[in-house]
């Protein structure tokens, strides 16, 4: 215990440190802008130099000044000895420091690399999410027009009953609200785009009725795939109604859209709804959702398969 006392005692001890806290700056400093190559070129060829210097001059001439001893003999001052014997130490020292600068340093990396990940997440699901806003609009403003147009009744209805939409869009912040709120405003669209119709649409609406209070959903989820059958659908034709099924089990949500397609109605947008859910799903719900659209014999089905929160 004796020894090992007096080598934390000596100054040697605390010149190797004082190079352990240089090469720490020196990598901290360098690295992250200059890179590996350059970084160990300026460590080897200027910092390992300066820090042999540094010792020399703290132990052979200040301490010296102080104290009358050297810490190197007479001959083991020159520089044939003295460089390549402090070249050893100085590099092993600073070892340490450079492996413990290395582990910080990656750690950091992955953390400022999930911070930006976190970033560019949150700002691709905010552009998301305010591209619904004015594609809904546009799509429903369509409908009220035509409405006014024609001097119909359900005009002014259709304007109150879009506000109370726009207002669950507009001041919706929360990532997840009650399952029972996002239906009852899809049942709210669904009304909207019923009136702007002069016969009686052929829709069947399938939603289970012992869904629990309790259970959450993303936001703005459903109404996609319902604004896009809408848009497209044929509804004067019982033998193929809108049909749109909304059930819950074992934490799973299924959600069903099957509608005859309308070729007299296309989209010039290219869809913007359908993909934006998907990608929305993608970011916040990976490998915990299942997305098909299916079509044939001019039938248009979606199936929605993911995990609810409870």
């Amino acid at each position: 215990f004796q020894n090992l006392a007096n080598v934390f005692a000596s100054p040697s001890f605390f010149v190797f440190l004082l190079d352990a806290v240089l090469t720490y700056i020196l990598f901290f400093y360098l690295y992250p802008s200059k890179g590996t190559i350059v970084t160990t070129l300026v460590y080897l060829i200027l910092a390992v130099p300066a820090m042999i210097a540094l010792r020399f001059l703290i132990e052979e001439v200040i301490i010296f000044s102080i104290t009358g001893q050297h810490n190197y003999g007479t001959s083991a001052r020159t520089a044939r000895i003295y460089i390549p014997d402090n070249i050893y130490f100085t590099i092993y020292f600073s070892l340490l420091s450079i492996v413990f600068f290395g582990v910080q340093y990656e750690r950091f990396s992955k953390l400022k690399k999930q911070a930006l990940e976190l970033q560019a997440r949150n700002a691709e699901l905010s552009f998301l999410k305010s591209q619904i806003n004015p594609h809904f609009l546009f799509n429903n403003l369509n409908s009220i027009y035509t409405l006014i147009y024609h001097k119909s009744e359900n005009a002014l209805p259709a304007v109150s009953k879009l506000s109370e939409l726009l207002r669950y869009m507009l001041y919706q912040k929360e990532d997840l609200v009650r399952l029972s709120k996002e239906i009852n405003y899809l049942h709210n669209f669904i009304d909207l785009q019923l009136m702007r119709y002069d016969f009686t649409p052929c829709i069947n609406i399938n939603i289970q009725e012992d869904i629990d209070e309790g259970l959450t959903i993303i936001p703005l989820t459903l109404i996609p795939f319902v604004e896009n059958a809408v848009k497209h659908v044929d509804l004067k034709t019982p033998e193929h109604p809108l049909c749109i099924t909304i059930g819950v089990k074992d934490s799973w949500l299924h959600f069903n859209v099957t509608n005859k397609k309308n070729n007299m109605h296309k989209d010039e947008t290219g869809g913007i709804g359908l993909e934006n859910v998907r990608k929305r799903l993608e970011l916040l719900k990976p490998d915990h959702f299942e997305l098909k659209t299916i079509e044939n014999n001019n039938i248009f089905e979606v199936k929605l398969k993911m995990t609810i929160n409870g």
